[in-house]
C-alpha cells in the first residue's frame, strides 16, 4: 500500500503511516470500497450485463481513479460495446497511473498493430457518425445502409444496432427491428435502450370501451339469425380446376430443374468460402496467441534479470579510501539497466561491451562486484558479438574486406564460439589472397567446431588453398 500523504510503501496491516503519521483507516475503507464496486462490475461483466457493470466500475473509479485493474476492465467493456474511443482512452489513463507492467499496454498494442482491424474500427464511427445525419434529415434508406456496413465492420457496435432497430420500427418493420434488438440483447443483456426498444415491440392489449359489450351481444344474437337469400351455388367446373393442377405441376417441374441446382450449387460454394475464412481465422488468431505468449516470457526473464541486477548493485560495498572507484561499474549498470527498459528491437549494448573491455577489474576486491562483471559480459557479449557479426557481414557482402575484418574480428573477441564470425574471417583473408590466415580460420572451424553447419565449407576451402 502507498500512504496518500508521502507516497511512500507501508504495510497493509499498519492503520498509520509509519514514515508521516498518516491516519489510514478512512484511506483503506475507501481502498475496499473501490475494490468491492470492481469485483462487482466484474461479476456482472462475465454474466454480460455490462450496463450493469460500467455503473459498478465508474464508483469503483470515484473512489479511487487510481483503480488500475477497474479502469483496464471498464476499457474492455466499452471495446465489447463497439466505443473503441472510450476504451482507449480508459487504457491510455491506466497506462499513465501505472507506466510498468500494465495489461493497458497489451490492449492498446493489439489495437495499433493491426492497422487493417484499427481502419475498420474508424471507418465505423465515421459511417455511423453518416448515418446519423442521414437518420436527422430524413433519409433512412442511406441511413440504413450506412448503419449495415457499419455492422458489418464492428458487429459489436451497440448503438449502431439501437439506430437500425429505429429506422426498421419508424417504417414499420418490426420483425427486422427486434432482430437487431435481440442481437444487441446478446452483447448486453441489460442494456436499457435495448430493453425498452423491445417493449415498445410487444404487441398492445385492446382496451374495451364503455358501451363496447353491449354492442358485442348485439352483433351475437344478430349473428344467429339466419338470412334467407335467393343464392344457388353452382355446379362446380371441372376443367378449371385440371386448368390449376397442370400448371402447378410445369411450375414445380420449372423449380426442380432449373432453380434448385443453382441453389445448391450457391449454397456448397458459400459453406466452402465460409470453412476457408473459418480456418484462416482460427490460424491467425493461434499465431497471435503464439506470439504473445512468446513476448510475455520474454518479458518476464527480462524483469527477472533486472531484479537480480539491482539487487546485486544494492550489494556491492563502496570502499572508504577511494569512493569514485566503482563509478564505472555504476555506470556501466546504470547503462544496461536503461537499455533493458527499451523494446528488444531498439537496444544497442555495444558502447556497454567497450566500457567493460576497458574496465580494469584487478582494482575491484568485492566478490560481489566481480560477479556483477561476469554476469553482465555473460548475458551482452554474445548479443553484442552477433551485431558485429552481421555488420561485418554485410561489408564482406559488400566486398568491403578490410572494413569487415575490423568487426568480424570485434565479433570474435566478445564470443569466441561464434562459429559464422570464424568462418567469415577465414572467408575475407582468403578473397584478400592472404591464404596463410585463412588457413588458421578454417582449421579453427574444422578443429572446434566439427558438428557445426560451417565444417564442410570450411574443408573445402581449406582444400583449394592447399591444392
Amino acid at each position: 500500500m502507498v500512504c496518500p500523504n508521502c507516497q511512500s510503501n507501508i504495510s497493509d496491516k499498519r492503520i498509520r503511516c509509519d514514515r508521516c503519521g498518516q491516519d489510514l483507516i478512512l484511506y483503506k475503507k475507501i481502498f475496499r470500497a473501490s475494490n468491492m464496486y470492481y469485483n462487482n462490475g466484474l461479476t456482472r461483466a462475465k454474466v454480460r450485463d455490462l450496463s450493469g457493470a460500467i455503473v459498478a466500475l465508474k464508483k469503483s473509479l470515484e473512489l479511487n481513479k487510481a483503480n488500475t485493474n477497474a479502469r483496464n476492465l471498464l476499457g474492455l467493456i466499452y471495446f465489447e460495446m463497439g466505443e473503441t474511443v472510450a476504451a482507449l482512452s480508459e487504457w491510455v489513463i491506466s497506462r499513465y497511473f501505472m507506466p510498468d507492467g500494465n495489461d493497458a499496454d497489451k490492449y492498446i498494442n493489439d489495437i495499433q498493430d493491426n492497422p487493417t482491424r484499427l481502419d475498420g474500427l474508424n471507418q465505423a464511427i465515421k459511417r455511423y457518425n453518416n448515418a446519423l445525419v442521414f437518420a436527422k434529415q430524413g433519409s433512412d434508406d442511406l441511413a440504413t445502409i450506412q448503419l449495415k456496413r457499419v455492422i458489418q465492420l464492428n458487429p459489436h457496435f451497440l448503438r449502431a444496432y439501437h439506430l437500425l432497430s429505429l429506422l426498421y420500427m419508424k417504417n414499420g418493420e418490426n420483425e427486422r427491428a427486434k432482430k437487431c434488438l435481440l442481437r444487441a440483447a446478446r452483447i448486453d443483456v441489460s442494456n436499457t435502450s435495448t430493453l425498452r426498444y423491445l417493449k415498445e415491440l410487444e404487441p398492445q392489449p385492446i382496451q374495451a370501451r364503455d358501451g363496447d359489450t353491449n354492442v358485442g351481444s348485439d352483433k351475437e344474437t344478430t349473428s344467429s339469425i339466419m338470412p334467407l337469400t335467393s343464392y344457388r351455388e353452382e355446379k362446380p367446373n371441372i376443367m378449371a380446376f385440371v386448368n390449376l393442377v397442370i400448371g402447378v405441376l410445369i411450375g414445380l417441374a420449372v423449380a426442380a430443374f432449373l432453380i434448385l441446382p443453382s441453389m445448391k450449387n450457391d449454397d456448397v460454394t458459400k459453406n466452402n468460402q465460409d470453412l476457408v475464412d473459418y480456418s484462416a481465422g482460427m490460424a491467425a488468431l493461434e499465431e497471435k496467441e503464439k506470439a504473445i505468449a512468446q513476448l510475455q516470457e520474454e518479458k518476464d526473464a527480462l524483469e527477472e534479470n533486472l531484479i537480480l541486477l539491482r539487487a546485486e548493485l544494492d550489494g556491492i560495498v563502496i570502499p572508504e579510501s577511494n569512493p569514485k572507484l566503482y563509478d564505472p561499474l555504476f555506470d556501466i549498470s546504470s547503462l544496461y539497466m536503461d537499455e533493458l527498459a527499451k523494446e528488444e528491437k531498439d537496444r544497442e549494448f555495444r558502447q556497454i561491451a567497450e566500457n567493460l573491455k576497458a574496465l580494469d577489474t584487478s582494482m575491484y576486491e568485492s566478490d560481489t562486484s566481480l560477479q556483477l562483471i561476469e554476469r553482465i559480459k555473460q548475458e551482452i557479449y554474445p548479443i553484442v558479438s552477433k551485431q558485429y557479426y552481421d555488420t561485418g557481414h554485410d561489408l564482406y557482402s559488400g566486398a568491403k574486406y578490410e572494413e569487415a575484418l575490423q568487426d568480424l574480428f570485434l565479433a570474435y573477441n566478445y564470443d569466441p564460439t561464434n562459429v559464422n564470425a570464424i568462418y567469415f574471417i577465414g572467408r575475407t583473408y582468403h578473397r584478400l589472397q592472404d591464404y596463410d590466415s585463412a588457413r588458421t580460420y578454417y582449421e579453427i572451424v574444422i578443429n572446434e567446431f566439427p558438428d557445426s553447419r560451417r565444417y564442410q565449407n570450411a574443408k573445402n576451402y581449406l582444400d583449394r588453398i592447399q591444392d
